[in-house]
């Protein structure tokens, strides 16, 4: 064989050689893989809704993967990224099959099936006794009941009319109090106030058979005898006629507005709010306020507590030894609002104070001692992390049961998907509690609502579990500040109603009183 020869045949077997290996190396394209299997679970079911919940599905691509949740072969929504949502409009006592679908976007899927069954409705054996709708054709909102030693009750709030169930009006909004028979009949009403503006917050009634009403005055004149600036705190004593005995301004040159005030054991009287005055060594642009009276209504001391921004005290309760409960909120750098308690002694010195707090707003409306020594504070909440790991949807009702020194021993967040809050809650005799306050929601912790927001009763176990929840109102806005215990065993509620007038959507034409017996 010729060397050229040689040379083009060892070319040729080489070139062949190397294509051959090229041939093996060839590498198919990687097949797509599903997202992998995940778990759903189903939660908190109601009547008429349920609240599904599931583990992330991963993508062994990297995938970004979405969820589509179909309900009795139907789709019901498609392409979310969050792990968790609530079915709606539900039958009750129904039972329901589903699935879940984890999807990467390109034809890769893994499913998960649940099942729901919805609770049946059942009977609360609560009923109204009797409503009534106090009040004239202007505004006239209600914010307090309490039972009267006489088995009746004695309602307080503010009012603008002059006609209907109020018989005066001495300027703008004047502070009114009506005292019914256990029946709900009128027994007489009074108004008080000058030409300004007076609102009553709280009212209890004293060991003399009378009353004091804690209010809030921007008058100078009629009833009221002086002003010290803007709005001022205005304690008002009645005899057991709603006669005025006597009746005192405190404040500064600044807003300082009345929340509460009890009756302490001793028969003085300790008011609570807030106050922006310059005269109170402010901390921040307003500080919870706290002043002790005497059965005259002199002042014995104040004080006040608060950071670098707005705190305010909604609530104040006399403890076991001599000292004081109260409760409200406190401001962070970034206005955000926390739950705030605070424990003072006997001469308003400060024993101690604790925030709850998440990356939202929360704020503590009420606050009693329990007969174990704790403390039950309610409120609202729209956290979900922080000490309120869990949110139905918006605004939720909250509940925190402390021990004696303010540490949680339990929490509890009550709502529906829409806006729920709690403003009043009283421990009943059995070692549970009895709350109030306002919801627009339907689903969820909430049934039964009747347009806008409701009165939200809810009856709970010692543990804050729900024993029983109705909702009270008509088709416009109606909102619960207050509830107690009757000596009978069942509650009496006071708040604010809206009237509903015309035809289509409606006109609020004003607001009045509204109380409930319950049994």
């Amino acid at each position: 064989m010729k060397k050229n020869d040689f040379l083009y045949t060892f070319i040729l077997i080489s070139l062949t050689i190397i294509g051959c290996n090229n041939d093996d190396e060839t590498i198919a394209a990687p097949q797509n893989q599903s997202p992998k299997d995940f778990l759903v679970e189903v939660s908190q079911t109601t009547t008429n809704s349920a609240l599904l919940k599931w583990s992330e599905a991963i993508d062994p691509d990297g995938d970004p993967v979405t969820y589509t949740v179909i309900l009795e072969g139907n789709e019901i929504v498609s392409s979310i990224t969050k792990t968790e949502y609530l079915l709606k409009e539900l039958l009750p006592k129904t039972k329901y099959t589903g699935s879940v679908i984890a999807l990467d976007g390109k034809n890769g899927e893994s499913k998960n099936e649940f099942t729901v069954t919805t609770n049946e409705i059942v009977d609360t054996g609560i009923t109204t006794a009797w409503q009534k709708s106090l009040g004239g054709s202007s505004d006239d909102d209600g914010y307090v009941v309490i039972q009267t030693n006489d088995g009746g009750y004695l309602i307080g709030g503010t009012s603008e009319s002059t006609d209907g169930d109020v018989t005066s009006n001495n300027g703008q909004k004047d502070c009114w109090v009506v005292k019914l028979d256990e029946s709900g009949n009128i027994i007489w009403n009074v108004n008080f106030g000058g030409s300004g503006n007076e609102t009553i917050h709280d009212l209890k009634q004293t060991t003399d058979g009378g009353y004091i009403v804690g209010a809030f005055s921007s008058s100078t004149d009629q009833d009221v005898s002086g002003n010290n600036g803007m709005r001022d705190f205005w304690i008002v004593k009645l005899d057991v006629s709603g006669n005025i005995s006597w009746e005192t301004n405190v404040g500064g040159n600044k807003d300082d507005i009345l929340e509460a005030i009890i009756e302490t054991s001793t028969g003085e009287y300790v008011a609570v709010g807030f106050t922006s005055s310059d005269q109170f060594d402010v901390n921040g642009q307003s500080d919870a306020w706290i002043v002790k009276l005497d059965q005259l209504g002199n002042v014995s001391w104040e004080t006040n507590l608060g950071g670098p921004q707005r705190d305010l005290a909604f609530e104040i309760d006399q403890t076991t030894d001599q000292g004081y409960i109260i409760a409200g909120h406190t401001e962070t750098g970034d206005n955000k609002r926390d739950i705030w308690i605070a424990k003072l002694n006997d001469e308003g010195g400060l024993d101690w104070e604790k925030t709850y707090s998440g990356s939202e707003n929360e704020e503590a409306t009420s606050v009693q001692q329990t007969i174990d020594g704790g403390y039950i504070v309610a409120g609202y909440s729209m956290s979900s992390d922080g000490d309120f790991l869990e949110n139905n949807g918006g605004r939720d009702g909250v509940l925190i049961k402390t021990n004696n020194a303010g540490d949680m021993q339990w929490k509890k967040n009550i709502g529906g998907s829409g806006s729920d809050g709690i403003n009043d809650i009283k421990e009943t005799t059995d070692g549970g509690y009895i709350a109030v306050g306002s919801s627009n929601s339907s689903d969820l912790d909430v049934q039964g609502n009747n347009g806008a927001f409701d009165f939200l009763i809810l009856r709970l176990q010692s543990n804050g579990e729900i024993i029983w929840q109705k909702n009270l109102g008509g088709e416009g806005n109606d909102y619960a500040f207050s509830i107690e215990q009757t000596l009978d065993g069942g509650f009496i509620t006071a708040g604010t109603i809206s009237n509903i007038m015309g035809v289509g959507e409606g006109t609020v034409t004003d607001f009045n009183y509204w109380v409930l017996k319950l049994e």
